[in-house]
This record gives structure tokens, sequence and C-alpha cells, in this order.
């Protein structure tokens, strides 16, 4: 098994390929099927290569007494807790369904987080390529275990989880040989302080497990003014970060919307701020790519800045080249200094003064 690649259908993560961009679509469509597919349409109009969306079955993955205890008040209030915006915003198994047959139909890669074994089931019929494993469910080896156990391809978040934690994780998914990516995700909504990103995570991510790691983010379009500077921090110099220490996909928060006042609809990309950031992902690939010889704007210089050979005595007719007889200086027009040795011992074809450059055709 390869670990440096994973495949989502048709979409390769690993070395050697462009970064993947995900569209985190949530549950930001309300349960409307015609408005996730309006989504899945504008994430692949905008340059995506994945829709990911939420498959919920409330009284699967949580006992709603308990949850409405913890998790009333923020982002859920208006809906009394999670489960219930949860049941107000999820869409059906038949939905999902139908919306995974509509992103083949067009050509986005459709990806799925389910939140429960029996949601992954669900996914596996209806033939579900890979699945996203939220960070909430990262530790719940019963689940994991069992969803691993379907052979599909897994992208792992990691929010929330210690390095014992996740060696754990790592340790369960190796027994049982499922291919698997881990996604470096700070679970903050939105992040507020730039060095909560921890972007050094990714590549420790990367050499400690040797998979390909990539980022969910939970960062806004307009990037973050740091909590503790004061200092504000474009989006494009945060993912350029992200992608120098290796990210290999990201995924960010969609919405077609920001107005309409979804869960994390304040932090989420709408199409047309999508579509800038997968260009800037492109942008910022070519700058990171490894340099393959001299680049045409480098010629010029190269040519005064390199050093040719240099005699510092006048060498006569004949004479046989030996090392006290030259120096280098610029510019690199003549025998260039690093190739010195493979001249040493050449005959002069003519007199050369002191000071004058030595060229190729001045050696025999």
């Amino acid at each position: 098994m390869n670990n440096n690649m994973i495949h989502f259908g048709s979409v390769s993560v690993g070395e050697g390929k462009p970064c993947v961009v995900i569209a985190e679509g949530c549950d930001n469509h309300g349960g409307s099927l015609t408005k996730a597919k309006e989504m899945a349409a504008a994430a692949k109009e905008s340059g995506a290569d994945i829709i990911k969306f939420q498959l919920h079955l409330p009284d699967e993955e949580m006992v709603k007494d308990e949850m409405d205890k913890v998790s009333s008040g923020g982002a859920f209030k208006q809906w009394g807790s999670l489960y219930g915006f949860i049941k107000a915003h999820q869409l059906s198994v038949e939905g999902h369904a139908d919306l995974m047959a509509y992103c083949k139909k067009i050509g986005i890669e459709y990806l799925c987080t389910p939140f429960s074994l029996r949601a992954a089931e669900l996914l596996r019929d209806m033939g579900a390529t890979a699945f996203k494993i939220g960070s909430g469910e990262t530790e719940d080896l019963p689940m994991l275990e069992e969803v691993a156990k379907m052979g599909k391809p897994m992208m792992i978040a990691t929010g929330m989880t210690t390095k014992e934690e996740l060696d754990g994780t790592v340790t369960t998914m190796r027994a049982i040989g499922t291919p698997f990516c881990l996604a470096h995700c700070i679970s903050v909504y939105p992040v507020k302080r730039l060095r909560d990103l921890h972007f050094g995570t990714i590549a420790a991510y990367r050499e400690r497990y040797d998979v390909p790691v990539g980022w969910s983010d939970h960062t806004p379009p307009e990037g973050i003014t740091d909590e503790e500077s004061g200092r504000q921090f474009s989006e494009n110099e945060i993912l350029a970060v992200a992608l120098g220490c290796g990210a290999k996909f990201i995924e960010k928060h969609f919405t077609l919307d920001r107005a309409t006042k979804d869960a994390d609809s304040y932090f989420s990309h709408d199409p047309q701020t999508l579509k800038s950031l997968v260009e800037n992902v492109r942008l910022w690939e070519r700058a990171l790519k490894e340099r393959d010889g001299v680049l045409t704007g480098e010629k010029g210089v190269r040519l005064w800045a390199k050093r040719s050979l240099v005699a510092v005595a006048d060498i006569t007719r004949g004479t046989p080249l030996t090392r006290e007889l030259f120096t280098s200086k610029r510019p690199g027009v003549g025998v260039l200094s690093k190739g010195y040795k493979a001249v040493l011992g050449k005959k002069a074809s003519r007199d050369i003064a002191a000071g004058e450059i030595i060229y190729p055709k001045d050696l025999l």
C-alpha cells in the first residue's frame, strides 16, 4: 500500500498531486435537496475538487436530553441545542442518495461525514467512495473500527486530539489496513489567534505517520485579526503558510450566501470567495515547486554574477596552466571557475596578459 497517496473516487491526494480543494457544505443547505445541488454546482464552478456534506441521524449520534444541556447556547441557541439544529437542517437519507448521483453527473466528487455507524452503513450502501471522519469521532474506536472495515479510504480530522490519542487512532487504522489521510484541524469556530493555527503540525504528522496531511480550516475569508497582536493577516497569507508546510488538501466551509444566518455562515466561503481561494492555491503551488535549472529571468544576471578564470601573471604561449597562474573574477564570460580542475595542465594557445579573462579558445 502506498501511504503517500490516497484516492477519493477520481480525486487523488498525495505527493506529486495538486492540492485538493474541498468545499465543506456542512448543513448549509438547510435540509433542502435543491439547495444542496445548487451548492454542489457552485462549488464545481468555483474550481473545488470535492464537495462535502454531513449525514446526520440525530438519535443515532447523540442523547438529546444530555446534548440539550451542553449545546444550548452559541451558534445553536435559536434551535435550542445542536440536536435541534440538526433536526431542522438535516438532509434526508434519500436526499443524500440523490445528491451523490447528481454530483457524479456534474463531475464533482461527493464526500460525506457520517456521524454514526448507521450513517456510514447507509453511505456505503449508496455507493460512497470514501468517508470523512470528524474530529469528534477520531477516538470513537468502536465506530472507527467498523467504518474502517468497510474498506473505503478515510480522511480523519484531528481537532481536539493529542498526539498520544492520535497514535491510538493511527494504530487502529494500520491494524485494519484501510488507507487514510489526516486533516489538521483546530476545532474553534472561527480561529481568532494566529498561533492557534499550529501549522507545524502538518509536517509533524506527515513525518510521524507517513500519510498525506491536509488542513481542515475554520478561518473566515477575511482572514484573522489576531487577538493577541491586533494585526490583520489575510486568508491568502495564511493559505501560503499552510501550503508551504505541505498541506495536500484544503477544506473550507462553503455556503451559497453568507448573508444567510446559518450556524457557520460567518466563517464560510461563498462561490466568489471560494473561486478566489482556488485561484490562489494554484498560484502558490507554482511558487512552491522545486526549481529545475536556471530561470529565464536569471540568465542575464548569471552572465555578470558568475566568475571566470583570470590570469594573475603574464602567461606565455605554450605554458601549462597551474593553479598559481589564475584566480576567479566576474563576469562569467570565460572559463567558469567551477571547472578549473579540468583545465589544469592545458597549455596556453596564446600569450595571456595578467588580468585577462581566460577563454576556452585560449587553451590547448
